[in-house]
């Protein structure tokens, strides 16, 4: 008998240690999307796995919800420092899932549990069977509740991780305590039913399920139905994100028709300086034959630098083929220049195909107002623009020099930060996405060491 209590003794271990590790893998697998560096999950892991088994080898009980509260903290800890601050709100509550998503997945098997004990295990068939027999059975029990508690723990997290569509957008302090209503409040009927339990226990000196078999059902009935409440809270919340990203994506488009109108006002400009130009040549040339007849030579010259000056300072604004690419470009080198930041470019519209000259703007603008926002805060910053076309093939390609390193979303693999204050980053790149899209093409981002590079691929027929 004292080597089945043995045997028992050391089947309960090995079950408590499988779901200290199973909930450890379930942290890195669920966390790893919502983080910048796949390690850190790792990290998190094995952290709230040492805490875990640590509180577990302790001599004396510890009881509820404290094991689990202390390890996620610890994992909390160590990603808020592998991560420096970045997204502590989401952090919070995604923790708070993963505690529920355990507590869950147990309640939910364990009515079916206690069905294979009262048929199986206590029944006065299997009492009288040989003590290894009935261990045996015990175990094959214990192996399929395990099972099947990590595969509802698994599937319940991969339902939460595919709804949370937006991992690395900012969350802030609203949006947190709109998602953790919910939980909270599942955590509060969680203590109910504890309290309940243990009272019970302490009043009968009898477990309540072994009187009222109904109360492991009515729990996990709970359970589904708490779960559902917050898989459709962060449904809910992500469409209120996909609403906010079209509402800016909206506003993008609304500010690049207003520049739109502005390029082609600055275009009227110049044209008016060329009328201008070309209307007063006569007269040019007319005060230049009488300079020449007089042989004031030394005036005519001067009047003829002059002039060639003019014309020069006006040809220069006419270079890559379209007047309104020749006013984006040159209003983007001029604030390049303000920031200092060295501009080259060797751009040229594609004339003679069908490609709308208010497409390529949304492309140049977006494409070069990051490129500022990127390179004004690196030493030595320089922005490269060029263009090239091969038979229907039509690229355009920006190169500029980036302090960071790029994290990409899960859903349209664009550039995201965690940073409040730049939670708008992106809707530019979706727009210049959604533009080459059009002409069947498509746009690719890289990153070689600080050097920010982005493609972009139109086709021209």
């Amino acid at each position: 008998m004292e080597q089945m209590d043995i045997y028992y003794g050391l089947a309960s271990v090995m079950f408590s240690i499988t779901v200290i590790l199973a909930t450890a893998y379930l942290i890195v697998w669920f966390m790893r999307p919502f983080l910048n560096n796949g390690r850190y999950a790792w990290e998190a892991g094995a952290v709230y796995f040492v805490v875990m088994l640590i509180i577990y080898c302790i001599p004396y009980e510890v009881l509820g919800m404290v094991p689990d509260v202390a390890a996620l903290l610890a994992v909390f800890a160590v990603l808020y420092v592998r991560e420096k601050g970045d997204q502590c709100g989401q952090k919070i509550f995604l923790l708070v899932i993963v505690y529920l998503i355990k507590w869950f997945a147990h309640g939910i098997i364990l009515p079916f549990r206690e069905v294979l004990y009262q048929e199986i295990l206590f029944s006065s068939t299997f009492l009288s069977q040989p003590e290894l027999v009935y261990f045996g059975l015990y175990l094959i029990i214990e192996i399929t509740y395990f099972a099947l508690r990590f595969v509802l723990m698994y599937y319940l997290s991969y339902m939460m991780e595919r709804a949370y569509i937006y991992k690395k957008e900012a969350m802030g302090k609203g949006e947190l305590g709109l998602l953790l209503a919910v939980p909270l409040s599942v955590m509060t009927g969680y203590l109910a039913f504890t309290f309940f339990f243990e009272t019970y226990l302490a009043d009968m000196n009898r477990y309540i399920q072994d009187i009222h078999r109904e109360y492991n059902w009515i729990k996990a009935l709970y359970q589904v139905v708490s779960f559902g409440a917050i898989f459709s809270v962060v449904v809910f919340f992500q469409k209120i994100k996909e609403s906010h990203r079209q509402e800016k994506e909206g506003a993008v488009l609304k500010e690049q028709m207003e520049s739109m109108k502005r390029y082609l006002s600055e275009v009227e400009v110049l044209y008016q300086d060329i009328r201008r130009l070309k209307h007063d040549m006569g007269n040019h040339v007319v005060i230049l034959e009488n300079l020449f007849q007089k042989d004031l030579h030394q005036e005519a010259m001067g009047y003829l630098l002059k002039l060639e000056t003019e014309f020069h300072e006006t040809a220069e604004e006419l270079k890559t083929g379209n007047p309104v690419t020749d006013v984006i470009i040159m209003e983007k080198e001029k604030e390049a220049a303000r920031k200092g930041i060295a501009f080259c470019h060797d751009f040229h519209f594609p004339e003679g195909s069908a490609i709308d000259v208010f497409d390529i703007s949304v492309i140049l603008s977006n494409a070069l107002n990051n490129a500022i926002e990127g390179a004004a805060s690196c030493q030595d910053s320089y922005i490269n623009v060029s263009s090239y076309h091969k038979k229907n093939v039509y690229m355009i390609e920006f190169r500029n020099n980036f302090n960071g390193k790029l994290i990409f979303s899960e859903k349209d693999r664009l550039p995201v930060t965690s940073k409040e204050d730049q939670k708008e980053h992106g809707y530019g790149l979706s727009s210049i996405r959604k533009v080459a899209r059009k002409y069947f093409g498509d746009m690719e981002i890289e990153q070689n060491g600080k050097e920010f590079l982005l493609y972009v691929m139109l086709m021209l027929k």
